[in-house]
């Protein structure tokens, strides 16, 4: 009986050593801890700033004039953008007829007269992306508009990219050239409203 008794008790001491070492796998741990995220930025200036900017202020306009201004857009934000043009708006305003308007066939004479006016019609835009800065068209500029500023649409999906921290520039050349309509336009006056855009990706 004591024979049985130890052969019991070294079964399970055996068994037991073998559980033991059954479960005894290798191991190591190592930590990825103190992960941080920052969000990137878009932020675009014009011409330096982040507030309005009144580009033309033309008084006396007459055939042959030829008024121009340059916008420098500039990312100064941290992600990589594309540039477009929005909002795009054009008010004519009739400022009552004088005696040519009136011989020329105005019969729109208010005053004020919001959207009567022909300056518009008469008056040629043409919008390029100035890429060596001398603020003509010149080789390598991008025109993307030259008809009569009475016929802008309201946006250009431009997707002129600008890279943070650099910048391009927009300009905007009006020609008065004579047309059998200048009359017309005599006295009358326009607003052009432009708002610029940079975004993400293109097509925005």
């Amino acid at each position: 009986m004591l024979r049985i008794a130890k052969s019991l008790i070294t079964i399970l001491a055996v068994a037991a050593i073998a559980v033991g070492a059954t479960g005894a796998y290798f191991s190591d741990t190592e930590t990825s801890i103190g992960n941080t995220f920052s969000a990137g930025s878009l932020d675009l200036n014009i011409d330096g700033g982040n507030t309005n900017v009144v580009k033309f202020n033309v008084t006396n306009m007459r055939p042959g004039n030829q008024p121009k201004g340059s916008y420098t857009l500039a990312n100064v934000g941290t992600i990589n953008g594309y540039l477009d043009l929005e909002s795009i708006a054009v008010t004519d305003t009739e400022n009552g007829c004088v005696d040519p308007e009136t011989v020329a066939g105005d019969i729109t004479c208010d005053n004020p007269g919001v959207g009567q006016g022909e300056l518009g019609d008469v008056v040629n835009l043409r919008l390029f992306v100035d890429r060596n800065g001398d603020g003509w068209i010149s080789v390598g500029d991008t025109v993307f508009y030259n008809d009569k500023v009475a016929n802008l649409p309201a946006s250009f999906d431009l997707n002129e990219p600008i890279n943070a921290g650099s910048s391009t520039k927009i300009v905007a050349l009006l020609d008065w050239w004579s047309t059998p309509n200048d009359d017309l336009a005599q006295g009358d006056s326009m607003q052009l409203d432009i708002t610029f855009e940079l975004a993400q990706t293109t097509g925005q």
